[in-house]
């Protein structure tokens, strides 16, 4: 059982940069003196002035100063630095906003048509006050060096305690181009007073100098939610874009999720952007998701029950999909992604496990350069484990990063157990209670990255490296062959292997992979897990990031044994035991544990990440009811708790009882969709054709959806939530030997199919779903024919990963490789299509058969792409779907 997520909305704010209107302007006015604030709606004052990067740094500028909000006119006044003329570009009024009892408003605009590397003077304001006159120059040409400063949270004390970081940095890093902020700036988004000692302690830098910022989950606190970071800073409005099909013909689930895609697409604007800086693709991603989830959601979100999306889960896939292709096709040399919640955590207790499984494998497989987090107040750096090298402080893939620039600091994760180390990643620097910045140079050839230690606020640092002092560096080294070398300070760089430059052929139209093709819901047994060794298989579930599935003891004695299973392996990973017999098991990623109902009533919760599996999360609570299942609400906060006598109690976050319905008698067991509040419950019938599955609106007023009639002996239960599949597992009835197995539910075309053969097991005591996967798994409490029966659902192949471009010397084998899965298990093959123009025929490849392709790199190869082609059979239907393409460019031995 997790925290409530905190639910509040967001009012759209349109993505469009006002066009620059470009006049003559007269000498400018008498300049204001500085201030900090507006003290009232009529003050014309400019104040927070920024500069922000356009999605092309060389040739646009955008510019962002608040105001009061009785000011609805502005102007950037701007002209190349030692010229007389002032051109002058009218500035969007965005909305009123209300912080400390003052309203106010910002003014943006981007100017176009700027030349590259060049110095320009300019002012902001009306007739009635304008500012001082600053100065910045454009990005140059790619391969021109610069340097820019990151910072982590800020957030908390930043006049006494962050100003005098920020001043350090620019001492350290004084030729840096602007800053990287990873989040959590302040410490409440809508609080105007904070933000005023933010643009107070930037101030003489964050008008010369760009701001790129990520949001982090501070930045949407209380009532506006991102109104104040939007209104602050003007970012490009080059994110993620929704999907432009008709609803005609839809499901109410796809409908749902066009919608959610079309709001959050609204969402993402400025919060999910790049610009292009001089060889250089900055991607800022939004990272947070629960505080999220009002943007996320539609006023006029269409009604949905069954088979609806999961708009968290759309929110990442949305900025996964828009994040690979602009690495895809970057056409710089290097790439930066800025975040707030890291992909591996580096503080006690956390773990953002959605998000890693979500953009992790993008930034392996596309080889991003670095990434640059927040949100656990400590300083980490590493790397994935597969991509060490045979030499000791030598990597070549991405560089992950995390750190804190403010006072606000969280207890480390212990070293060699972490979120790094459970997750095939090594920390190769790591300081607690320890504040820094880093610079960062970025030539032609390297990236040069110093972390320095700004800051020691209480007397835990884990560091003896001073104030002042070097605690991390390392060097990244691409060539234009493509090598690449990540080298710890002291390691020698190896010289390249090829002196060629790379050709550009087919580097920006790589074809896109296919979405599977829908197939009629269709099931068949695949095999069995025989390795478990509790003593009666009862109540099952299953991670669907991980795969992992989890059996527990059912048994009416012992102390509730749960096992952890590899289903690729077979083998039992781990175990711990409850206390109690266990009646009822249910994964819940809120907190990446499980959810456990006791026989005696009680219900508690469980970790299950590798380094802590089997701690309670939240430790045994005595209910003083008859408890046969227990499901938790991450949107609202609260615990469902389904009773014997078919009562449905639910709970606050304190674990108090704030409502009930009687559902019915016979109640065995509920699962609850928490993206729709629907929730599932299933009758232990006596008698074939009752109603053995109902489904509740628990934010209607517990009305009944649908119920659906099934054979005696529905026990338990799991639902695929995505295709809208009820999964119910019968227990042997006394006297009816054929009530066994497994029913299945298509919620959507109300159909029941019945497994009832020996081989699905003949007394099922738990039933979990891996949706991501179409798996279920059935505990046969009686190990007849196994302690796990596994069914897997029809599918045409999906793609996991595709194929990425590669560089190699001629000569050498180059490496290609792909994933795929279906059901039944598909197939793999592999097209290429030569590098001439124009030329959009592929052709098999004789012999290429597996996942993994090497190709024997040579210029009659170069410029040419590859994909592999997965293909199973469903009811005598061919299915095949390609990944998407990878262009192999061949350069020469040195």
């Amino acid at each position: 059982m997790g925290n409530p997520r905190t639910r509040s909305r967001l009012h759209p704010r349109s993505a469009i940069a006002a066009a620059a209107t470009v006049v003559v302007a007269l000498t400018p006015f008498a300049a204001a003196g500085p201030a900090s604030a507006a003290t009232d709606a009529a003050d014309a004052t400019p104040q927070h002035i920024v500069l922000t990067p356009a999605e092309h740094a060389d040739t646009a500028q955008s510019f962002t100063w608040q105001t009061g909000a009785k000011v609805t006119d502005g102007e950037v006044h701007l002209r190349k630095a030692g010229t007389k003329k002032w051109s002058v570009a009218d500035a969007r009024v965005n909305e009123e906003l209300i912080s400390g009892g003052v309203a106010t408003r910002t003014h943006s605009v981007t100017v176009d048509d700027l030349k590259p590397g060049t110095r320009y003077e300019y002012y902001v304001g009306n007739a009635a006050k304008i500012s001082d006159s600053y100065t910045f120059t454009t990005a140059g040409k790619a391969g021109d060096p610069f340097s820019f400063i990151y910072f982590g949270d800020a957030q908390n004390d930043i006049g006494k305690k962050w100003s005098p970081v920020v001043d350090q940095a620019f001492q350290r890093f004084p030729d840096a181009v602007g800053t990287v902020n990873a989040g959590d700036l302040v410490d409440v988004g809508s609080d105007n007073g904070l933000w005023n000692e933010w643009f107070g302690a930037m101030d003489g830098y964050s008008q010369t100098r760009n701001v790129i910022a990520a949001p982090g989950n501070h930045e949407y606190k209380e009532a506006d939610v991102l109104k104040t970071f939007k209104s602050n800073f003007e970012f490009p409005g080059d994110g993620p874009v929704a999907d432009s099909t008709s609803t005609k013909g839809m499901t109410d689930g796809e409908k749902q999720k066009l919608a959610y895609q079309k709001q959050i697409q609204i969402a993402l604007v400025e919060t999910a952007y790049y610009t292009d800086y001089q060889g250089v693709r900055f991607i800022t991603l939004n990272a947070t998701r629960s505080e999220a989830l009002e943007l996320m959601t539609p006023k006029d979100l269409p009604e949905c029950h069954v088979a609806c999306p999961n708009p968290i889960e759309l929110w990442l896939d949305m900025q996964r999909e828009w994040l690979d292709s602009v690495l895809r096709n970057n056409p710089n040399k290097w790439a930066v992604a800025v975040f707030h919640q890291p992909v591996f955590s580096g503080s006690e207790g956390r773990d953002e496990a959605d998000l890693r499984a979500a953009w992790l494998p993008v930034f392996e497989r596309d080889d991003i350069d670095l990434v640059l987090m927040g949100h656990d107040h400590n300083y980490v750096r590493g790397y994935v484990d597969a991509d060490a090298t045979g030499t000791p402080g030598m990597t070549t893939g991405p560089v992950y990063a995390m750190s804190v620039s403010g006072p606000k600091y969280y207890e480390p994760a212990p070293y060699d157990d972490n979120t790094w180390t459970q997750n095939g990643a090594t920390q190769v620097v790591h300081a607690a209670h320890t504040s820094t910045f880093q610079g960062i140079s970025v030539s032609k050839d390297q990236i040069h990255y110093e972390s320095v230690v700004a800051g020691k606020w209480d007397d835990k640092s884990t560091t003896d490296v001073p104030v002042g002092g070097t605690l991390d560096s390392f060097t990244i080294t691409k060539y234009d062959d493509g090598e690449k070398y990540v080298t710890e300070a002291g390691m020698p760089i190896p010289e390249p292997k090829s002196t060629d430059k790379v050709s550009n052929r087919r580097t920006a139209d790589e074809a896109t992979a296919q979405q599977p093709a829908e197939v009629a819901l269709g099931h068949e047994r695949i095999g069995t897990l025989t390795a478990p060794t509790v003593a009666q298989p009862g109540p099952t579930t299953a991670n669907p990031t991980t795969g992992v599935v989890y059996v527990a003891d059912g048994a009416s004695t012992g102390k509730g044994r749960i096992e952890s299973v590899d289903p690729t392996t077979g083998k039992v990973t781990g175990s711990f035991e409850a206390g109690a017999p266990i009646k009822d098991l249910s994964y819940d990623p809120a907190f990446n544990g499980v959810l456990v109902a006791y026989q005696d009533g009680r219900i508690a919760s469980f970790i299950v990440s590798p380094g802590h599996f089997g701690d309670p999360y939240i430790p045994p609570i005595p209910t003083g009811m008859k408890v046969v299942s227990v499901q938790y609400d991450s949107a609202t906060g609260q615990v469902f708790l389904g009773l014997a006598d078919g009562t449905v109690v639910w709970l606050d976050g304190d674990f108090k009882p704030v409502g009930q319905a009687n559902v019915r008698a016979g109640l065995s067991a509920i699962r609850l969709d928490d993206a729709t509040g629907t929730l599932y419950v299933t009758y232990d019938n006596a008698v074939d054709g009752k109603p053995g599955l109902r489904l509740f609106d628990t934010r209607n007023g517990m009305r009944q959806l649908a119920e659906y009639a099934l054979d005696a002996g529905a026990a338990s239960l799991d639902v695929d939530m995505t295709v809208g599949v009820a999964y119910v597992g019968h227990a042997a009835v006394e006297g009816d030997a054929e009530n066994d197995g497994l029913s299945v539910v298509d919620l959507l075309a109300g159909k029941v199919t019945r497994f009832d053969q020996p081989e699905f097991g003949t007394s099922i005591g738990g039933v979990g779903v891996d949706p991501e996967r179409g798996i279920v798994y059935l505990a046969s409490a009686d190990k007849s024919p196994a302690p796990v029966i596994v069914v897997g659902r029809e599918q045409a192949p999906s793609i996991d990963a595709s194929p990425v471009a590669r560089i190699a010397i001629a000569g050498e084998t180059a490496t290609l490789d792909a994933s795929g899965h279906g059901m039944p298990t598909a197939t793999v093959s592999w097209e290429m299509r030569k590098g001439a123009p124009g030329n959009d025929k592929w052709t098999p490849i004789a012999g290429a058969t597996s996942d993994v392709l090497k190709v024997v790199a040579s210029k009659a190869v170069d410029g040419s792409q590859y994909r592999a082609v997965y293909t199973n059979s469903i009811g005598g239907k061919v299915y095949s779907t390609r990944t998407a393409s990878a262009t192999l460019r061949v350069v020469g031995k040195k």
